[in-house]
């Protein structure tokens, strides 16, 4: 039986010099984990931001308002938030504003911070922000973006350092009861983004192998040796068994098709997570702060994050230190 709590209660250690930066803004969530101010000799008064108008997936939508979040500390401004109004993928059958609510209540953004929609009833200026990396604040108004990756995504260090904040957001509700693993599992879980990613098509910039993915977790596991016996390997992704009759060979349990909010809940959970070109295990991977396998793509690696492509390469004592680390955290 898996032990309770152990990675619920897991605290992502931060880097020394960001504890050296704590600033937050008046009226927002008190954020244990700062992020370091651009242009401090700007500091406008009333000044708020908030993310709105985009009808992308849902793990864009959340990266995106994260992304406002951490450009509102870089430049001294307040958060405001807006709930997410309409999100791709609905389910059949579920209403768009049933959908939406849905993905509101699984990551809590606004908990702790201002509601967008009470700035604006009390009378302040609306302005929309169409480059957010080129706009410089100003007092007594509300700036709306769309997102801020041209700026946080040369910021590796803010995104880690706002790990924490959303982790604590996210698990403010209640989340999908997950079936036990035993105690010492070491649960290794890999995304691989199918469904609407092809190796051609209009997606195709986001397509992995499967040889690719297949061997970097075997140079895992290699590296792991006789731990080796406490691995959980799942697999989630889109589309038939027999596509992934390579993966089930490997060890891997397959998970396709399932409820998406059951598959994050899987990935933020997983000591090592094997990253797909995706904001969704991006996103869950930057939540969960286990060991991720990170393949580029447009948001940036973070601390601490193993680049998929230099996995090969790597020599086996050094992959198993970065594996055991996670697992020294969580003890």
């Amino acid at each position: 039986m898996r032990k309770a709590g152990k990675r619920e209660g897991r605290k992502t250690a931060l880097p020394g010099a960001l504890a050296l930066l704590a600033c937050s803004p008046p009226g927002g969530t008190a954020h244990p984990a700062p992020v370091p101010r651009l242009f401090p000799f700007l500091r406008p008064k009333e000044s708020y931001l908030t993310c709105r108008g985009r009808d992308d997936g849902g793990g864009a939508q959340v990266m995106a308002c994260a992304s406002a979040m951490i450009l509102a500390r870089l430049r001294g401004l307040t958060y405001a938030h807006t709930p997410f109004a309409e999100v791709a993928h609905a389910p059949p059958g579920m209403a768009a504003e049933s959908w939406a609510a849905a993905w509101e209540s699984f990551f809590r953004l606004g908990s702790g911070e201002l509601a967008a929609a009470d700035i604006e009833a009390r009378g302040l200026p609306v302005v929309r922000v169409a480059k957010a990396h080129r706009f410089l604040p100003r007092s007594r108004r509300l700036q709306v973006v769309a997102h801020c990756h041209k700026v946080t995504d040369k910021h590796p260090e803010a995104w880690a350092a706002i790990a924490p904040v959303l982790r604590a957001k996210y698990l403010s509700s209640p989340k999908p009861a997950l079936p036990p693993d035993p105690a010492d599992a070491i649960r290794i879980s890999i995304h691989l983004r199918r469904g609407d990613v092809g190796a051609s098509g209009r997606f195709a910039e986001r397509f992995t192998a499967d040889d690719a993915v297949l061997r970097r977790i075997g140079r895992l596991l290699e590296s792991l040796g006789n731990e080796r016996r406490r691995v959980v390997l799942r697999l989630f992704s889109e589309g038939r068994p027999e596509d992934f009759a390579a993966f089930a060979a490997a060890g891997a349990a397959l998970h396709l098709d399932q409820d998406v909010f059951e598959t994050f809940h899987h990935l933020v959970n997983s000591e090592v997570v094997v990253l797909a070109k995706s904001s969704f295990s991006y996103l869950a991977g930057l939540i969960g702060g286990g060991l991720c396998l990170y393949e580029p793509f447009r948001h940036p690696r973070l601390p601490g994050w193993l680049d998929f492509r230099t996995v090969d390469s790597m020599r086996s004592n050094e992959i198993a230190a970065a594996v055991k680390q996670v697992l020294r955290r969580e003890e």
